[in-house]
């Protein structure tokens, strides 16, 4: 039973996180007006010193990954429009670390390819077992390995970046624009009809991700802290509990473990 709840766990993260970025979305209700005038300047600049505005919409994502990449560190921040929030720090190769709250907060460590999670008491309750929440309480659950494929998203900055951003893109370049004080080039997805910020000037790194319809914040997500120390130490062995240790729970609430099973 545990296991089966972390995979279940596992997709939901992963979702979240997917959507968060691509902005992806079915509602035929949604918004059609573009966030550039509301979030954007929509006072055009000089051409991109970078030259990134020459560039194909397939070369822009490819720099863009690339010189996330080339960073080593950088830090994801932000409200999607359905209100889930997230803020994770990658280190490209190692890990990250960090929190994405939907219903509640979920804090997790990926350390070597493994990925920790902790919540709160009830939260992570309901993952392996209420019969078990004095047992967990402050307690780091480890993903167990074999679900290491659905939290891939997480494991580290390159990973992710590719997972949700993709290596091939449908879309269009905007004219440089003022974002947030910085010349951008915008990379509009026409699929999901997001945009992606790109620095015209010095390193084409990837500024901000715009939801199709975003509006005062909500629905922008930030790449931010790019370089920036990131400690992405595991948790400390005492503090981990790995929940193919702990007792399966029958559909009916008893003990699988066989014990008062047998008859007299």
């Amino acid at each position: 039973m545990q296991l089966s709840s972390c995979r279940k766990v596992g997709l939901a993260l992963v979702v979240t996180l997917t959507v968060v970025v691509t902005g992806c979305s079915d509602d035929p209700d949604e918004p059609t007006a573009a966030p550039i005038a509301q979030i954007a300047s929509d006072r055009q600049t000089v051409p991109a010193e970078n030259g990134i505005d020459q560039l194909t919409p397939d070369e822009v994502l490819a720099a863009a990954i690339a010189n996330l990449d080339d960073a080593g560190t950088y830090r994801v921040s932000g409200t999607t429009s359905a209100g889930s929030t997230i803020d994770i720090s990658f280190k490209t190769g190692a890990g990250s670390v960090g929190s994405v709250t939907t219903d509640s907060e979920v804090t997790l460590v990926a350390s070597d390819g493994v990925v920790y999670i902790t919540s709160d008491v009830e939260t992570i309750a309901n993952i392996v077992g209420a019969d078990v929440d004095d047992t967990i309480a402050e307690k780091w659950l480890l993903i167990p390995e074999e679900s290491s494929s659905s939290f891939r998203i997480f494991a580290e900055g390159s990973d992710f970046a590719e997972a949700v951003l993709g290596s091939q893109v449908q879309g269009e370049l905007t004219a440089v624009q003022d974002v947030g004080g910085v010349p951008a080039v915008g990379l509009v997805f026409s699929e999901s009809g997001g945009t992606l910020w790109v620095s015209a000037t010095g390193e084409a790194l990837p500024l901000r991700f715009e939801e199709k319809g975003a509006s005062g914040g909500s629905g922008v997500l930030t790449f931010s802290d790019f370089g920036d120390d990131v400690d992405v130490s595991p948790p400390d062995e005492d503090d981990v509990i790995d929940p193919s240790t702990l007792p399966e729970e029958s559909d009916d609430g008893g003990d699988e473990s066989g014990e008062g099973d047998g008859e007299d």
